[in-house]
């Protein structure tokens, strides 16, 4: 028995064994049937009679199994969810989400359940012993796995009905899929990847040494777009096969691609690709696809996030209220219009040479590139050393932690403050840091009014692009 993670695991939704030994009070003096426990720079809400040891931390906007919910009795509507114990009434909603909320005017981003209570419903469960000595302190997981099977404890959330759509999908379109990824697999192996998922930066505090050369950029809540000229291989004719044949040559060519975060949009790549979340006339990257295309040289791989609206006259992305960034709905038959109409905001390029060897663009290069081809580059807020953002921060074992929560209050970065490319007043999603070290990484840090209308959002049972895709 051991905690794992699955193959389709998201870092930034995994449960975390953690050991709490201190508490702070509420920041209302009044409030005192409430404290303070403190994890990778969240904090997290707990009765007053919580004891110090060993915690198990759910993540906001991940959902947990709801056995071990009930087990708990951890549901609000302790009738319908058959909590055991009828006297406790819990927090959670039918759904198990974990919700950011403020309390008196105290954030609690997360939730902890004591250690022994996750090991009891185990042990109930599978009637297999599993201690506290099997989950060390830092143990990132989000299943349990036993003698080559495994459960789940907790996964991102997502909102029903794509959840109902991914299953469809699963059986009705199988054999489509199956003939899609048979002719997608004409990418060669390393020409193309999918962009990578941005931590959250509370899970590494330490991502961003005092020295290090950082840029900070501006997080754009639209849909994640791939614009790529890469090599493919094609089918071959009978001549090309026999060549091959003799000569063991590859007849391979470069050839346009485009993607949504995870799904390969133009149909000569991918056969059977469906329209997508915003329908029919909803196409956004193919529209995007025709701005960029001009700009791709062989090997380039452009990422940006598209913002606005789709030539249907649907939101990109919605929270609540409209993210427009600066963009207008297009009327009834006018004339889709980059700039106007939606925008495309630039954040990562890649070059590819013929042996899969990848050349990882500077944020300070992807800024130049852009503005001398045109293009719009996500907005810089800082580029810089990281010390000299605060240099009244001491460089010891906490200056990360503290940068962090620097970073998280400071206005010059619209943090809890409303979005400044955006016409209409709505909550600023957040920051991208990255290190000037030519790596593919990056970290984020949102806004907790931001957390809070997605918190909303899900609530309502609306759909999220990112999640359906």
């Amino acid at each position: 028995m051991k905690l794992s993670t699955s193959k389709c695991s998201n870092v930034n939704y995994l449960a975390k064994v953690v050991q709490i030994d201190n508490f702070t009070n509420h920041i209302d003096p009044e409030v005192t049937r409430l404290k303070v426990a403190h994890v990778d720079g969240y904090n997290i809400i707990v009765g007053v009679d919580e004891q110090p040891g060993k915690f198990v931390y759910f993540p906001t906007s991940c959902c947990i199994n709801p056995q071990l919910l009930s087990f708990a009795s951890l549901y609000r509507n302790y009738v319908k969810n058959e909590n055991p114990d009828p006297e406790k009434k819990g927090l959670f909603e039918d759904n198990g989400r974990v919700k950011a909320v403020k309390l008196r005017g105290q954030v609690s981003e997360g939730f902890l359940l004591p250690l022994q209570t996750m090991l009891n419903f185990i042990v109930s469960s599978t009637n297999i012993d599993f201690t506290e000595d099997e989950c060390p302190v830092g143990t990132e997981f989000d299943e349990i796995e036993h003698d080559g099977k495994s459960f789940w404890i907790n996964k991102k959330y997502v909102v029903g009905k794509v959840e109902q759509q991914r299953a469809a999908s699963g059986d009705k379109h199988l054999k489509k899929r199956q003939k899609g990824l048979k002719k997608f697999n004409r990418v060669i192996d390393g020409q193309f990847k999918f962009h990578y998922s941005t931590v959250i930066y509370r899970k590494e505090p330490t991502f961003v040494k005092p020295n290090d050369l950082i840029s900070i950029t501006s997080k754009w809540d639209g849909s994640s777009s791939i614009f790529s000229y890469v090599l493919c291989k094609h089918p071959l004719t009978w001549k090309e096969k026999v060549a091959k044949w003799l000569t063991g040559n590859e007849f391979n060519n470069y050839e346009y691609l485009y993607a949504s975060r995870s799904v390969v949009k133009n149909a000569n790549i991918n056969i059977g690709v469906k329209p997508g979340f915003y329908g029919e006339g909803g196409d956004i990257w193919s529209e995007a696809f025709k701005i960029i295309k001009p700009f791709l040289v062989k090997g380039m791989s452009i990422y940006a996030e598209i913002v606005g609206y789709t030539p249907n006259g649907k939101h990109i992305q919605k929270r609540g209220d409209v993210m427009d960034y600066g963009c207008v709905m297009p009327k009834s038959g006018e004339e889709y219009t980059y700039g106007k109409h939606y925008k495309i905001a630039v954040y990562r390029i890649t070059m590819t040479n013929v042996d899969g060897i990848i050349h990882e663009f500077s944020a300070r290069e992807v800024q130049e590139w852009c503005k001398s081809n045109g293009l719009m580059p996500v907005v810089e807020y800082y580029y810089g050393i990281a010390k000299d953002l605060y240099p009244e921060l001491v460089e010891d074992e906490n200056w990360g932690l503290n940068f962090i929560e620097s970073l998280a209050n400071d206005k010059r970065f619209y943090m809890e403050m409303d979005s400044p490319e955006c016409n209409n007043k709505v909550p600023h999603e957040g920051i991208v840091i990255r290190v000037e070290d030519m790596k593919p990484k990056a970290v984020k840090l949102k806004c907790f009014n931001f957390l809070n209308v997605e918190s909303k959002q899900l609530d309502a049972g609306e759909e999220n692009i990112e999640d359906l895709a």
